[in-house]
């Protein structure tokens, strides 16, 4: 985002701290839903969503057995068949579609979408990419806590056309709520998050968070006015992401074909320097031979980047983010900054170049993409998207198991 203190006094600034969030959830739980004093939704949450992942993870690597141990015994699923029929298959029929090959990936990709917890019921959302047969599945569960365990008791999906591939990008955002030292509020970019998530996923990529903590993280610059601003607000899935981002050690580079740091104030604390962060992204660049970027003050998360042969990853190369021209160094936000973008960058020996203020300025260096300010965030995911189909390869198979 630009200037943090730039924001039209019309628009609503609204910074979500991860702790009120958490304790918000806890206490609207507790008050209308009847839950006792120590249910912990946040808890209840990923005990659901590890269940899910027996599911997605079984059915995708031909695991029988962690498939089936995700589902109650008498689960009856409901699954989509031709244009507008629908068939009904008990869990033993189902998991038997994956018998073959144990321990393979058979090309089916799947992540959750959501999870709702209601006392001792709940309900999940999940996405499938079946590559080979261009398929995406939206699958829902609903599921029911028995004897301390939580189990799908029922499942249905829907089929519609997808991308023939199966990739996904990771964003990285920051949970810093405030500035230190300061009463000033931090937050990460609303704008460059929607138009980051919604360009991926139009494209038909899957779109991942990771912060240094992991968990809810703040949101700034929601201008309610801005009809993209005021859906997203309202896109559940978007924004349960957001609210249940991983920490680094719960991803794996190899799931991801690009990683980009998005902005806002928030983004020049806690990400530069967390070494989980910095082990991800080079691994993605070096290993996967993927693609690193960043917009505005997320190329705060450049700076520290060095590469296995003890080089800058961004040595040598173009590179831009917010400059110092437009930053207000005289204001209190600025005087909380550990460092100056451009001047970290520069001393690594990137080549740092910007545009006029409030135009979008996209860099692009080999696989080093990087954008100017948040208008600079579609024409960031452009070039990323357009660099990634340029080497798409082929992909994988799958059972035909209808969702």
């Amino acid at each position: 985002m630009s200037n943090p203190l730039s924001t039209p006094a019309t628009a609503a600034v609204i910074p979500w701290p991860a702790r009120l969030i958490r304790a918000a959830a806890i206490a609207c739980f507790a008050l209308l839903c009847g839950a006792p004093a120590h249910a912990d939704p946040v808890a209840e949450g990923r005990a659901v969503a590890a269940v899910i992942e027996d599911y997605l993870h079984g059915s995708s690597y031909n695991q029988h057995d962690r498939l089936t141990r995700a589902f109650h015994p008498d689960a009856r699923l409901y699954l989509s068949q031709g244009t507008d029929g629908m068939r009904e298959v008990g869990i033993a029929e189902y998991a038997g579609w994956f018998e073959k090959n144990p321990g393979q990936f058979n090309g089916r990709t799947g992540r959750l979408l959501g999870v709702e917890v209601d006392g001792t019921i709940a309900t999940a959302k999940a996405e499938i990419v079946v590559s080979n047969d261009k398929a995406r599945f939206v699958d829902l569960f609903l599921l029911k806590k028995l004897g301390g365990q939580w189990q799908i008791i029922s499942k249905t999906a829907t089929r519609e056309s997808a991308p023939a591939h199966d990739r996904q990008v990771v964003l990285v955002v920051s949970n810093a709520d405030t500035m230190p030292g300061t009463g000033l509020s931090a937050g990460n970019s609303f704008s460059e998050l929607i138009h980051a998530y919604a360009g991926f996923r139009e494209a038909g990529y899957g779109v991942q968070f990771v912060s240094p903590e992991g968990g809810a993280v703040p949101l700034a610059y929601i201008d309610t006015r801005n009809p993209e601003h005021k859906a997203m607000i309202y896109n559940a899935d978007f924004l349960w992401a957001l609210a249940n981002t991983r920490r680094p050690d719960e991803v794996n580079a190899a799931d991801y074909a690009a990683l980009m740091y998005i902005g806002g104030s928030a983004a020049m604390y806690g990400v530069a320097e967390n070494p989980g962060l910095q082990a991800l992204a080079v691994r993605i660049y070096e290993q996967q031979g993927g693609i690193v970027s960043a917009v505005c003050h997320g190329s705060a998360g450049l700076v520290n980047l060095t590469l296995s042969d003890g080089s800058a990853l961004v040595g040598g190369k173009r590179v831009t983010g917010y400059p110092d021209a437009f930053e207000d160094r005289t204001a209190a936000y600025y005087r909380t900054f550990p460092f100056s973008i451009e001047q970290r960058l520069r001393a690594n020996n990137g080549q740092f170049h910007h545009g006029a203020r409030g135009t979008s300025h996209v860099e692009a260096d080999g696989r080093l993409i990087t954008g100017m300010n948040w208008e600079s965030t579609r024409g960031v995911v452009a070039a990323i998207v357009q660099r990634l189909e340029a080497g798409s390869g082929a992909a994988g198979s799958s059972p035909d198991s209808g969702g």
